[in-house]
């Protein structure tokens, strides 16, 4: 029992010091981490029956493993709060086809103030048209509003002007009733196939494949957030940021940020399976000036990702 925790107690800490951070720390934080919790099903009922100070041991192993590793969230502050002011909707959809036929009804079952969607094909793109007054799309991202939308500026790196790279961001200006806001859609680049090579790895391949991922998703991250203007309040940056929660990445371009489902959310949280390895990478970002009443992740949609749902308020 008490090798049991100080392993959990030891991996929690090497996750929060390397995660995403390294190519060691890249495996780490897209590892199904949510198995260190089936454990201590046993283990803490164990530790229990078998005295007081065994059973503290179990418990502060079982809140690493829950808590610290897996990410296991409670709401923080939510009791209590105002209702809410506006709904967003993040989904990747992975180019889904079935999902046009059902729009129409995910928009109704949503009710959602603002939807952002990425990997938007064009069908897609034209059934939300005929759905929403307020919506467009620019290049793979489409979007929707309840209200007036009044400019969409695609976020490029100057690397990439010119070329037919997709844009890591794009800006949305939005008139609400409380005023603009600023609404940023971010699909960063994907770390999909440096993490298949981890699978079938060739010699010599891997940790260069896992060091340029981090590379090109620090260097996206790191342009977008500066090109989010923290002074023009209220915004909000939300989308697939393929970073995954507790990132060395998120923190550093982002940990200005309240991360709506860590402050809103129940459960791990996973918003993309790909496989037996689930994770939490599609995020909703906002300053202090928004605050998160509720945050969830849907399920049983088309598409490897699952669209997640956030209200917010604006504080009194």
């Amino acid at each position: 029992m008490w090798l049991s925790s100080t392993v959990s107690v030891i991996g929690w800490l090497l996750l929060a010091a390397v995660n995403d951070a390294s190519p060691f720390g890249m495996l780490l934080g897209f590892a199904p981490r949510w198995w260190v919790v089936f454990p201590w099903l046993l283990l803490l009922p164990l530790g229990a029956l078998a005295g007081a100070p065994t059973a503290l041991v179990a418990v502060g192993g079982t809140l690493a493993a829950v808590f610290g590793i897996a990410r296991f969230e409670l709401p923080r502050g939510a009791a209590g709060a105002p209702p809410r002011a506006l709904r967003v909707v993040t989904y990747n959809t992975d180019f889904s086809l079935p999902l046009a036929a059902q729009l129409r009804a995910d928009l109704r079952r949503w009710d959602a103030d603002i939807v952002l969607l990425q990997d938007c094909k064009v069908v897609l793109a034209q059934t939300l048209r005929l759905a929403v007054r307020e919506a467009g799309s620019l290049g793979s991202y489409c979007f929707a509003s309840r209200w007036p939308i009044v400019d969409v500026v695609p976020l490029t790196p100057p690397a990439s002007r010119g070329t037919t790279a997709a844009p890591p961001a794009i800006r949305l200006r939005i008139r609400t009733p409380k005023g603009d806001l600023l609404v940023y859609a971010v699909h960063l680049p994907s770390p999909r196939h440096a993490l298949g090579a981890a699978r079938w790895p060739q010699p010599g391949e891997l940790v260069p494949r896992l060091r340029a991922s981090l590379d090109e998703r620090g260097r996206a991250s790191a342009f977008v957030s500066s090109m989010v203007a923290r002074r023009d309040r209220p915004f909000i940056v939300a989308g697939d940021f393929n970073l995954p929660f507790g990132s060395a990445i998120l923190r550093r371009d982002w940990g200005d940020l309240t991360n709506a489902f860590a402050a809103a959310g129940v459960g791990f949280g996973h918003t993309m399976q790909a496989g037996i390895f689930p994770v939490r990478i599609d995020h909703v970002l906002v300053p202090p000036t928004l605050r998160p009443v509720s945050a969830t992740v849907l399920s049983g949609y088309p598409s490897e990702h699952q669209p997640v749902v956030v209200d917010l308020a604006w504080p009194d």
